[in-house]
């Protein structure tokens, strides 16, 4: 009966479905704000925003492994530069949070940050095997291109609503504003940016298969494979628990649109999560031997030189 349901869900054209609605639910609170707030609330329409983006990366890798199912043994090994982003994420939070200050309030932050970043390097070092040396990190040119260009995207809308402060700013924002170029609330915004790009360079290496002559595409995913993939999304799925469930209950209780964002994303995450330990947990995508796979599961494959 599961397996039927599972197949309905998962492997159906109903696999959209979910995700589809959730983009149209935050798409829609995105343009309620914008058609009832009497004044322009930057940080609250940015959020929405970027809850809207973060979705997008997800949305598209679930397409293009249901679409091509034959591909989702080029992603698993992959996964280590979305845990590099979320190490990036967590230094630039727990940064953030010593260049403001720790007060009482942000004691709890600051533990979930170091045991977030904690954590992925746990994942990188003993269940994907990945070389702990910054140098090596430095070379997957996407991961670096990503956040440097997140960083430079927080750099730049700080100094424009300090230096511009165009006319539809509310009063809130452009007090805000005027207390300059804030190195807490850039390093803040340059974190958040990371998160909306933190699965790009996973959907980017599956969209180029077909350009990549090296890339062995098959439905066969090896058993170490299958165990790094529930690792990676018990991460995944515990790292936003936090963002999208528990801190906006201690945070935004008084936001309802926020929550509904957040609630909206948590379930794409949780759709993705169980579409993808459904399709690598398949018995056709199983290898009984754990033959080391070919192309970009390939431990070979980590100097990037298609990046």
């Amino acid at each position: 009966m599961m397996l039927k349901v599972q197949s309905f869900v998962h492997g159906s054209s109903c696999t959209l479905v979910v995700p589809g609605a959730m983009l149209v639910v935050s798409a829609g609170l995105l343009a309620y704000r914008q058609a009832t707030e009497e004044n322009h609330d930057l940080p609250l329409n940015g959020f929405l925003a970027n809850i809207l983006l973060q979705m997008l990366p997800l949305i598209a890798l679930k397409a293009k492994i249901w679409t091509c199912n034959d591909r989702v043994s080029l992603v698993p090994l992959v996964l280590c530069k979305t845990l590099l982003m979320h190490l990036t994420l967590g230094v630039l939070r727990i940064v953030s949070t010593f260049v403001q200050g720790v007060d009482e309030q942000s004691r709890m932050t600051l533990a979930v940050d170091v045991s977030t970043f904690l954590a992925a390097l746990a994942l990188l070092k003993w269940e994907f095997e990945f070389p702990m040396s910054p140098f090596h990190w430095m070379e997957h040119q996407d991961v670096r291109n990503l956040i440097l260009l997140a960083g430079g995207a927080a750099f730049v809308s700080h100094a424009f609503f300090v230096f511009v402060q165009p006319s539809w700013m509310g009063d809130a924002t452009r007090a805000h504003s005027q207390q300059g170029l804030h190195a807490p609330s850039i390093l803040f915004t340059a974190a958040n940016y990371v998160d909306i790009v933190a699965f790009m360079p996973v959907v980017w290496r599956l969209y180029q298969a077909e350009e990549l002559d090296d890339c062995a595409m098959g439905a066969t995913v090896s058993l170490e494979a299958r165990r790094q993939v529930r690792c990676f999304f018990a991460f995944v799925v515990a790292f936003y628990s936090w963002d999208d469930v528990i801190d906006p209950i201690m945070t935004l209780i008084e936001e309802p649109l926020a929550m509904m964002a957040h609630a909206a994303h948590f379930m794409i995450l949780l759709d993705f999560a169980g579409f993808f330990i459904f399709q690598v947990g398949q018995p056709s995508s199983v290898k009984e031997h754990g033959d080391q796979l070919q192309g970009l599961l390939s431990k070979d494959d980590d100097d990037d030189d298609h990046c």
